[in-house]
């Protein structure tokens, strides 16, 4: 129980960690240089980078859930049978 729990910290200080980006995590270069050439592009670089980290978490996001959903329908009849046979009497 005590990995379990180590390891839970170890992936929320790992999730506080990569929420954490600063601004010019987000934005390559070149994005960055076409960005701050104008005025308006200055005002709106801040929403960019945070259209950028957007359109990067998305698809773990979405795959992650797929990839969760798809675990627990294959893991709880396993697990329903394993608790049948502990605790059923016989």
């Amino acid at each position: 129980m005590k990995t379990r729990a180590v390891l839970i910290v170890a992936g929320l200080v790992t999730l506080a960690w990569l929420l954490h980006a600063q601004p010019t995590f987000a934005q390559c270069a070149m994005c960055k240089a076409t960005v701050t050439q104008s005025p308006e592009g200055r005002q709106m670089s801040e929403k960019l980078n945070t259209a950028i980290l957007v359109m990067f978490f998305a698809p773990y996001l979405v795959f992650g859930t797929l990839a969760t959903v798809l675990f627990r329908a294959r893991i709880v009849p396993f697990v329903a049978r394993v608790l049948r046979f502990l605790f059923l009497p016989r």
